[in-house]
This record gives structure tokens, sequence and C-alpha cells, in this order.
């Protein structure tokens, strides 16, 4: 064998040995029971399982409500701080868009924060022997990770979820070709929804177009759990769950709660959650019966979500900031609960759209609030436990699953 074979075969053996991987994001729950979405963490713990000899950390944002430091088993959690004193540290949590949209002077924290976490990443793959980065989220991780790439020569992935690849259009010709730049760079490119892989490749020149699809997958974040659906304990005729905030288009659901009340009908709508828009959204319900049981973690989550016969899911995009595909409808479908969802969802953009619209009452439009009110009708004339069907299709979507789909095109990128 010559030298540069003897080389090849060396390097090859490296990349098919276990791997340390550095996770960057930007929201992560700080504590136990906290109202941050947790499919980072999720995800993680999949690979772990599925991949018993590589090790993760997870790099994400300090809150004064966050240990700096954690670890768990093969997983290590580390948290950078960003902005000093630590307490006026705001634009990460509960989100970094609605953040910005309530209090802009937030932004001055932008630039210390991809500073401060482009630092202690450098730290992390020096220290670690780090041979990936993950990047949730290619604005602003996506930025980090291009940078680290360009200085250390480490390779990363790319992951979207929401409306975060569209902030680069905001910055004019300098963030597409930023864009464009970070999309070229990634070894694989993940997004939750077709409509994300389009607004990608709007990015790359049409010579680039088919090397990119070949590098991307359109995945949605996966289901840790299901929770059991006892019927004769269905007391909630109608629920939904997830931060109170605009773009979940909770506002319209009352509005059409309200117009059903005023012709006779009221059907139990439970909106569980917590958020920058709870008060308002209490403030809207007069003779509706629209209940608000908080946020909810454990058993009383788990009970919430036994309790519900059905489940909306409103959704509409406020300012740029939109759903990616929200975990919770892909639970409520996998536990074969009929549910009502809209566009803004983008559950229309999974793969397996045209299998389970027919268990879904899709909205056009929730602003549309006389639509709405009549999916909610059309919602309430579906039996519980009727999606059956899709409950059978979406079981890919389970992490122990679905990881591999995550895993095998990582891995064989690794290997060239």
């Amino acid at each position: 064998m010559n030298f540069q074979r003897m080389l090849d075969a060396i390097d090859g053996a490296f990349k098919e040995g276990p791997m340390h991987v550095l996770f960057l994001t930007s929201t992560l729950p700080r504590f136990e029971g906290d109202m941050q979405a947790n499919f980072v963490r999720e995800q993680a713990d999949a690979w772990l399982a599925a991949r018993p000899g590589d090790s993760l950390t997870i790099l994400a944002p300090h809150d004064l409500a966050a240990p700096r430091f954690e670890q768990h088993g093969r997983l290590s959690i580390e948290r950078f701080s960003y902005f000093r004193p630590a307490k006026w540290q705001g634009l990460a949590y509960p989100a970094i868009l609605p953040n910005l949209r309530r209090n802009p002077l937030l932004a001055a924290q932008i630039a210390p924060f991809l500073l401060s976490q482009y630092m202690h990443a450098k730290r992390l793959i020096e220290e670690r022997a780090i041979d990936l980065v993950y990047a949730h989220w290619v604005m602003p991780q996506g930025l980090v990770a291009h940078r680290l790439k360009r200085k250390l020569g480490i390779p990363y992935i790319l992951q979207t979820h929401s409306s975060d690849l569209a902030v680069f259009d905001r910055l004019g010709g300098l963030g597409r070709a930023t864009a464009r730049a970070i999309l070229r760079d990634a070894k694989r490119f993940f997004c939750v929804n077709s409509g994300q892989l389009d607004l990608a490749l709007g990015y790359l020149g049409a010579a680039e177009g088919d090397a990119f699809r070949a590098k991307s997958a359109v995945l949605p974040m996966g289901v840790a759990k299901l929770v059991e659906t006892i019927p004769t304990e269905q007391s909630i005729d109608i629920g939904t769950m997830g931060r109170l905030s605009r773009k979940k288009g909770l506002n319209y659901l009352i509005e059409a709660a309200e117009m059903l009340a005023s012709r006779g009908a009221k059907p139990s709508i439970a909106i569980a959650g917590d958020g920058e828009d709870g008060a308002a959204l209490r403030k809207m319900v007069a003779q509706s019966d629209v209940s608000f049981p908080g946020f909810l973690v454990g058993e009383k989550k788990d009970a919430f979500l036994a309790s519900c016969a059905r489940f909306a899911f409103p959704a509409r995009a406020a300012g740029g900031d939109v759903e990616g595909l929200p975990v919770a409808l892909l639970e409520a479908l996998m536990r074969g609960q009929p549910v009502l969802a809209s566009r803004d969802t983008n559950i229309e953009l999974l793969p397996e759209w045209e299998s389970i619209k027919g268990d879904i009452v899709f909205v056009e439009d929730p602003a549309d609030v006389g639509a709405l009110a009549a999916g909610l009708e059309t919602l309430m004339s579906r039996q519980p436990g009727s999606a059956g069907r899709s409950a059978q299709i979406l079981s890919r979507y389970r992490w122990e699953k679905l990881i591999e789909e995550y895993l095998a095109p990582i891995e064989a990128a690794m290997d060239h």
C-alpha cells in the first residue's frame, strides 16, 4: 500500500468511528418544566440512543434561570453569557424575533450574542476534538458555524425551523450573499417543510440547485412520546397547546369561538401554554367557553392532552415570524385525533399530505373568522379517534425511528 492510500485508509477509519458533535442553538429549556420547546434536546437524546459511541455537546444561550453546565451521560450542555450584567440578557428567551419586535433596543445584544457563541464554540471545538457542528437555525447559528469552518476547518450541518433564513433578505445584497455562502458550505441541510427548501434554493444560482437538493432533506422534528388517549376522559371538545404568541393565531380562534357562541354553540375550548400575548388573549373571552389552563408539564400536560377530543392549530404568520411545523400538531394526528390546521402551520408541505389531508379540517386563512368558525363546526362533527389512518402513516416521526433519517445522510456526508 502506497503512502497516500495508507493516509486515505486511516482517514476513512477515523470518519467511521464515534463522533463528537457540537449542537449550536438559540433556545433550550432552562429548567425542568420550562415553556421552551425541547426538540433540540430530544433530538440529541435520540441520537445518543441510536449511536452509543457518540458524544454530544449542546451550546445554548445563558439565562439566570439556567445552570451554566449540565452533564447527562454522553450529553454535555453549556450556556454562554452574551451581555452584562447577566440580568439584562433578554434576546434569546422565549424567542429572538418576538423579543426584538417587543423591544427593538434588544438589537444591541445581537453582535455580542454572535461573538460570544462563536468564542465559546471555538473553545469547545479545540478542547473536545469536535468532529462536526450542527447548527439549529441558519440565523444566527449558521452564521457562527460558517465562521468556525472558515477559521478552523470544522464541517457543519444546517437545520432551519421557521423564519430564520428569511432574515437574510432584510439585510440586502450582503445578507443574500452571506446566506448563499452559508448554504453552499454546509455538509447537509435539513428543513422541517418543503417551503423552507424552496426558500434556500432561492439564494442559490440555478446551476447549484441540483447539488443543493442532493444534500438536503425535508424532515420535521420528531415526537419523543405519545400520550395515551382515553375516550372516557375526554372532557374538552377542542384543545390546543403552545406559546401564547401572535403567530399561533389564537386571537382568531377566540374570535371564532365568540362568533359561534353568539349563535348558541359553545364547544369547550382549552388553550394551554404561556407567553407574551396571554393577558390580551384572556381579555378577549366574553361569552364563549374558552379556558386557559396555563403552561403544563409532566403529568398535568399528559392529562390535558388525554382530555382533548380534538385539536385546533390556527397559526398565522406575524411580521415575518412564522411556524415551521408544530410538533403538537404532529402529536395530535399521531394519536389519531381529528385536527383543524391553517395553511401557516405548513402541514400541507409534509410529504404525506395527500394521504393524511382527509383527517384534517384545513383553513386557508384563520383571519377569515367566518371561515374559521365554520371549520370549528366541521371539526366538532369529527369523532374522537377518527384519524387512525394518519396515526399509522405518521408513525415514522417517532424519534426512535426518525433519527436514522437524520443520521444516515450525516454519516454519509462525513465519509466524503
